[in-house]
């Protein structure tokens, strides 16, 4: 069971009536997305509750508080001179991944116009499940960030070691969606919907290798060295089915 397609629908729709995103302060850089899609998820009266900051995903939706059906991931660029501002996105001391505690999660992916304290017109909009993204859920659920003491002259220093991860964003992957509202589903879920538009297919191939771990010398010389393990799935193909509203 998903919510995904009819918040992919009420999503598209106000895309498509110029319903703008309006930034907290000519600082924010991280709610008005958020505020934009809780907006129109209350609107369809799902259940949902947000996470705090740092947290994995932004929100839980489902069929009551307490039993969420599905989570949502909010991010967003800018998009400029005729591209976004970047290829990849941040995800801040989470690892993200298309499963969290058993349930699925999505990615929802804007590109917008503006900047400042001024509305911000949205160019593009991706709804996709974030195994598109990254599908090893076992290691996103394992992941911690380590405090590491015993640092500098007197050895009463400590480190935070707390990770910024950046991973590849939907229109990367998916460049032909560039100014449209895509909604990307695993293409196993069979999903058929008459207001949906199948409008093609993503195939992503699971790399040979997996970063199992990394050292990173405090001398400022030495790189990092990484060990890598192969993967029991290498080179199998994940597919993805496209879908637009119509």
């Amino acid at each position: 069971m998903t919510h995904s397609i009819e918040i992919f629908l009420a999503a598209a729709a106000g895309v498509a009536n110029g319903i703008t995103m309006t930034p907290r302060s000519a600082n924010d850089k991280e709610y008005f997305p958020q505020d934009w899609f809780a907006d129109h998820v209350s609107k369809l009266r799902l259940p949902f509750r947000a996470q705090g900051r740092n947290s994995y995903p932004d929100f839980w939706v489902g069929d009551d508080q307490a039993t969420p059906i599905e989570g949502y991931e909010i991010k967003s660029l800018a998009f400029a001179k005729g591209r976004p501002a970047r290829r990849d996105y941040d995800s801040n001391s989470t690892i993200p991944a298309g499963r969290k505690n058993g349930r699925e999660v999505f990615l929802v992916f804007f590109l917008y116009t503006g900047s400042g304290a001024n509305p911000r017109p949205i160019h593009s909009l991706s709804i996709a499940h974030a195994d598109l993204i990254n599908m090893d859920h076992e290691t996103a659920a394992a992941h911690v960030n380590e405090g590491i003491d015993g640092f500098g002259s007197y050895g009463d220093g400590f480190i935070r070691d707390r990770k910024m991860y950046r991973f590849p964003h939907p229109y990367s992957i998916d460049p032909s969606g560039l100014g449209r509202c895509r909604l990307i589903i695993p293409s196993d879920w069979g999903i058929s919907h008459p207001s949906l538009r199948p409008c093609g297919h993503i195939s992503r191939t699971i790399a040979a290798n997996a970063l199992r771990s990394y050292t990173v010398h405090l001398d400022g010389k030495t790189p990092a060295t990484k060990q890598q393990d192969r993967r029991p799935d290498a080179r199998q193909r994940r597919e993805f089915s496209v879908f637009e509203a119509g």
